[in-house]
């Protein structure tokens, strides 16, 4: 009794799976590696199995200020909304720093979150290099019209080896870390911005 009861469920299942066929098993197979925390055959750990980003390509596809909000208005230093900007130490970020204020390192509490995830992202993937920051907050107005830079809320990213052909999966593992807003800008860097906490 016991043993056909065990034969009609094998049936069962064969019946099932020559039902789906093989792109129903793989897709329930990866589907439970991710419920299980596994990884998923065939895809390097810690890699998102999403594409790259393409040149001009941003996620989501709507206008940056209509995701992550436009800005209040500039926050300058000294001002009582700069008091709200923290800055970032993490050891695997390099600032480039160019104006030499430091400015490159001070940003939106929501920004500094998804930047430090980012770091560990691009740690895992390239363990050789570091996330590297060419701008987030903006004191010098130098990006035009109402950047979002203005108020900390965006960061201009790239890799320490300065490899551009990297800039699309920087730009995917911007994605996977939260950043509202992803824009792979330019064969330079990629544009990564956060909404308000209040937006979020």
């Amino acid at each position: 009794m016991a043993w056909s009861l065990r034969f009609n469920a094998l049936r069962s299942n064969a019946l099932r799976f020559k039902a789906v066929g093989v792109a129903g098993i793989a897709v329930a197979l990866a589907t439970a590696c991710v419920e299980a925390g596994a990884p998923i055959p065939g895809v390097s750990k810690g890699r998102s199995v999403e594409h790259a980003l393409a040149r001009g390509e941003h996620l989501p596809a709507a206008p940056e200020k209509d995701t992550v909000g436009a800005i209040a208005g500039v926050v300058t230093r000294g001002s009582p909304r700069f008091a709200e900007l923290v800055e970032s130490e993490h050891r695997d970020i390099v600032f480039k720093d160019e104006e030499g204020t430091g400015a490159d390192r001070l940003m939106a509490p929501e920004l500094r979150r998804r930047l430090h995830a980012l770091a560990s992202r691009v740690r895992r993937e390239w363990p050789d290099l570091k996330l590297r920051v060419t701008e987030a907050w903006d004191e010098d107005l130098e990006h035009g019209g109402q950047s979002i830079h203005y108020e900390g809320r965006a960061a201009d990213l790239t890799l320490s080896d300065l490899d551009s052909s990297k800039l699309g999966r920087l730009a995917r593992l911007a994605v996977d870390s939260g950043f509202d807003w992803v824009y792979y800008e330019a064969g330079t860097h990629v544009h990564a911005s956060v909404a308000r906490a209040q937006e979020q």
